[in-house]
């Protein structure tokens, strides 16, 4: 009697021994849902026809023992075990890609299924100097100089989210977010650039309220050195902004007023923190009363006149610009 008890407890015995593992699996199948498996796309929001990667982390799962299933439209685009990354090239503007993920966890006869939708969003940033100087009639963009006013406003580039205006914006000059140009309808961001940067990286992300709207955009603002161009004033016509003067035009009249147009010099907004200092043959002259005209009045024919004009701004350290031009009399 006492054999057959001791043998029916041993057969008990080897019976959970082997029912342990099942029992194991059946605990991490519960153990294991939805949100335990996490899908990051890189980049997070990408624009219209970018490379875009999909990948899958789990520390609930061992995912690389795991049969991985990824269907887009479809179409089965990846199968296999351990298959935790998808790469493919983001559709145009307004059109989305939905990838469904099916996941079957090493041991497991469920699946875990999740679904990602990737819409690419586009963001048009348009950037101009403020204080740049540029002359009436300039038809190109009014570049920065160093320490010079800029603006940058952005445009999201999406016909569903052009017309809300329930949008966010979160600016970051040069990698360091800029919380007072950042919030509800911030849609442009003015700076006064560094005098040590030859140009600025501006970044903006514009979120919808309900957060159905995400997009990133960065632009490089290179800093331009500014010039000075001279121009003749005639008494009828005006400035001749359609030809600039050149070394060795030659002065036919009896007297000739020559302009200074400095572009790109943040002088909007800042004409009286500027000293004009003039000089014809390298001698210092009074400056005009109209501080950027010159008129030149030879008192004998032949030879040249060399026109300087250095004009700095005594308010900061690096905003001057200097040009010359050589007059044939």
């Amino acid at each position: 009697m006492k054999s057959q008890i001791k043998l029916l407890f041993i057969l008990i015995i080897l019976l959970v021994v082997v029912s342990l593992p099942k029992l194991g699996v059946a605990i991490d199948e519960l153990q294991i849902q939805d949100y335990d498996i996490e899908a990051t796309t890189v980049p997070a929001n990408p624009e219209p026809y970018q490379n875009v990667t999909i990948n899958l982390k789990s520390y609930g799962a061992d995912l690389n023992k795991a049969q991985i299933e990824w269907q887009s439209g479809s179409s089965i685009v990846l199968s296999g075990i351990g298959r935790t990354s998808y790469s493919f090239k983001a559709l145009g503007p307004n059109t989305s890609t939905i990838i469904k993920i099916s996941i079957t966890p090493y041991g497991s006869l469920s699946k875990i299924t999740k679904q990602i939708v990737i819409s690419p969003t586009d963001i048009e940033l348009l950037w101009e100097g403020v204080s740049a100087y540029t002359p009436p009639f300039y038809k190109g963009k009014s570049f920065p100089s160093s320490e010079s006013l800029i603006r940058v406003v952005a445009i999201p580039n999406n016909s569903s989210i052009k017309s809300n205006k329930n949008l966010t914006y979160t600016w970051k000059n040069n990698g360091k977010t800029v919380p007072n140009a950042s919030g509800y309808g911030k849609d442009s961001y003015v700076f006064t650039n560094s005098e040590m940067n030859s140009s600025d990286s501006i970044t903006v992300t514009v979120s919808s309220i309900d957060g159905s709207y995400n997009a990133t955009k960065t632009v490089n603002i290179p800093m331009t050195d500014p010039k000075i161009v001279f121009y003749e004033k005639s008494p009828t016509e005006g400035i001749m902004y359609n030809s600039a003067l050149t070394d060795g035009t030659y002065m036919e009249k009896e007297e000739m007023t020559v302009v200074a147009v400095p572009y790109f010099l943040g002088v909007v907004g800042n004409e009286s923190r500027f000293t004009y200092n003039w000089q014809i043959n390298n001698k210092a002259i009074d400056t005009p009363s109209k501080k950027t005209e010159l008129t030149v009045r030879p008192n004998s024919r032949g030879g040249y006149a060399t026109i300087r004009l250095v004009m700095e701004n005594m308010s900061t350290y690096f905003q001057s610009a200097s040009g010359q031009i050589r007059l044939s009399i």
